[in-house]
């Protein structure tokens, strides 16, 4: 991993050639400068190529020599701020790290001078005074940094470049040498971060996957989604695992924040929790331009995401999802809530975070239960629309839980089930039609929490149970093959999950089903199966159906 590039981009006036010198020296590397480089090879200055064409011929030239210089190893490269932009740059950056020098606008114009050699701010003719110059340039400037933050914030690393120069390259250079100079980085590609864009009307955000993601979250927090405060909401046992290295990186972002610790498990999941985390947010002075980030499981998530729905009227909510079932089901997509004796999640709202950080390695400190519960959801989104998905998972062998945790194979997983989850929010973000697809096996599996008692069965189970009653169902309406209905209860026995109900009262079950929140008019409404990776939405089924389907299961048998 030592001979790789390192790439540095950022906003006029963040230090990049400065820093990336620095750091060229520090790491023994040849230090390059893209814009002295696309100089070389055109024979004149950025200036003048703008002058003489415009923008889009510099974008080509800067694209065609950013890709001649990456065919080289072992440099430091300091880009234009505008490389990353470009989504063709981006897969040119995929196999190097790229790091953001996020610099604010008052440090900006300290350092920067607006005498028009940099032609994206540069003044009008008429601003003949520097100081107008100045004022002019600066709002220019401000415009092209938020248009790019988003593009930014698909780096690898975030850093603050408002630091000394020094302090902006140790930075980095600490970085490198924990995450990127390790022997299996350079195979394993650990330091890369996936990033999935969820376009959404209420706006959109990005979804962030890897590992090394929580030391980098206040920076995420202060330079992605804008906060300057924070009210953190987890949970003693998540806290015991992160609350140093979370401490740590929020205030190394000079972020203001507090703590709001609630109780662990599903049956917190309350409306006077939520009063608990009102009463904190007040405590800590949060108002309307702050935020609550959600540190912990799903139930975490969902009961912060509800308090951050409706605090004030709502305010930035962060979700920072510690185990898998949150990592690819309930931190994305907006649903957040509580339970109700008569139901799983009925009260809540549909809420969108600014940004959500997975970070894989908080999955290391999981039970082995914890980890299987999540790969239910990810079996689920092979289900009902990745046949691919569903190969690689009948054809995986590890040899424990922490095998699996550790490879590259659940980044790809991870990735797979929210870029699906990503793709259904942004066409049904309130779950009108098409979103109900996210449903298979949630109907039975949430009366099966129910009936049970919260706790009994983790969600994930739960859903797995749900899933199997939804094949069986699927297969005696016609639609599934007698093959793929054995296949989908086969995957689901092979990964360890349940795949019937243990000494659970059918009618009660079918009862707990009539208060899930896809009920309309009193007809249960069910996610069915045509084939492995095709999905029928909106299906009704009576309750007589259902307990038949229920009783075959109970019996161990398929039909």
């Amino acid at each position: 991993m030592i001979q790789a590039n390192l790439v540095l981009t950022g906003m006029m006036g963040a230090g990049k050639t400065t820093v990336g010198r620095i750091l060229a020296r520090r790491l023994g590397k040849e230090f390059v400068d893209l814009d002295h480089e696309i100089e070389k090879e055109a024979g004149v200055t950025i200036r003048q190529i703008f002058e003489e064409c415009d923008e889009a011929r510099f974008r080509t030239l800067e694209a065609a020599i950013l890709q001649k210089v990456l065919h080289r190893q072992n440099q430091v490269i300091a880009t234009g701020g505008g490389v990353v932009v470009s989504k063709e740059n981006l897969l040119l950056l995929q196999g190097h790290p790229v790091v953001w020098l996020a610099v604010d606008a008052d440090t900006a114009a300290q350092r920067l001078t607006f005498d028009g050699t940099r032609p994206l701010v540069k003044a009008s003719p008429a601003a003949g005074d520097p100081a107008v110059a100045a004022r002019e340039g600066m709002a220019k400037w401000s415009r092209l940094a938020d248009e790019r933050r988003a593009a930014y914030s698909m780096c690898d690393l975030v850093v603050d470049a408002s630091q000394p120069p020094d302090e902006v390259a140790a930075d980095v250079f600490s970085w490198w040498e924990r995450v990127c100079s390790r022997p299996e980085a350079a195979d394993t590609g650990t330091w890369k971060l996936q990033h999935l864009p969820v376009d959404v009307a209420e706006g959109p955000y990005l979804i962030h996957i890897g590992r090394a993601l929580l030391s980098n979250l206040g920076q995420r927090l202060r330079r992605e989604a804008g906060l300057e405060q924070v009210l953190v909401v987890s949970n003693p046992t998540v806290l015991g695992f992160y609350r140093d290295q979370v401490a740590e990186s929020l205030n190394s972002a000079g972020l203001r924040w507090e703590i709001a610790v609630i109780p662990d498990g599903e049956e917190y999941k309350t409306l006077e929790t939520v009063e608990s985390i009102y009463e904190a947010a007040f405590h800590a002075g949060l108002d309307r331009r702050s935020g609550i980030v959600a540190l912990g499981g799903g139930v975490v998530g969902d009961i912060a995401g509800f308090a951050a729905a409706t605090y004030m009227r709502g305010v930035k909510l962060v979700q920072v999802p510690t185990t898998l079932l949150a990592q690819v089901d309930s931190s994305v997509g907006g649903k957040v809530g509580v339970n109700h004796p008569r139901g799983k999640n009925l009260i809540g709202a549909f809420y969108q975070p600014v940004l959500v950080a997975a970070d894989l390695a908080a999955l290391e400190t999981l039970p082995s239960r914890e980890v299987l519960t999540g790969m239910a959801e990810i079996i689920k989104c092979g289900f009902i629309a990745d046949k691919q998905l569903v190969s690689e998972l009948e054809a995986a062998a590890f040899s424990d839980v922490s095998s699996l945790v550790s490879s590259d194979m659940l980044i790809r997983w991870v990735k797979a089930a929210c870029d699906l989850k990503a793709r259904v929010v942004a066409a049904d973000a309130k779950e009108m039609g098409y979103r109900e697809i996210l449903n298979f096996g949630h109907t039975v599996g949430h009366g099966v929490e129910k009936t049970a008692g919260y706790g009994r069965y983790t969600h994930g189970e739960a859903v797995a149970i749900g899933m199997v009653t939804a094949a069986i169902l699927s297969y005696r309406r016609g639609y599934l093959s007698d093959a793929d209905c054995r296949r989908i209860i086969s995957l689901i026995d092979r990964w360890g999950l349940p795949t019937g109900m243990d000494s659970l009262s059918i009618s009660e079950v079918v009862q707990a089903c009539r208060f899930d929140k896809k009920v309309r008019s009193g007809r249960l409404r069910f996610v069915l199966l045509e084939s492995v990776g095709k999905a029928r939405v909106g299906e009704i089924v009576d309750e007589e159906e259902l307990a038949d389907a229920l009783k075959i299961q109970a019996g161990g048998g398929l039909w």
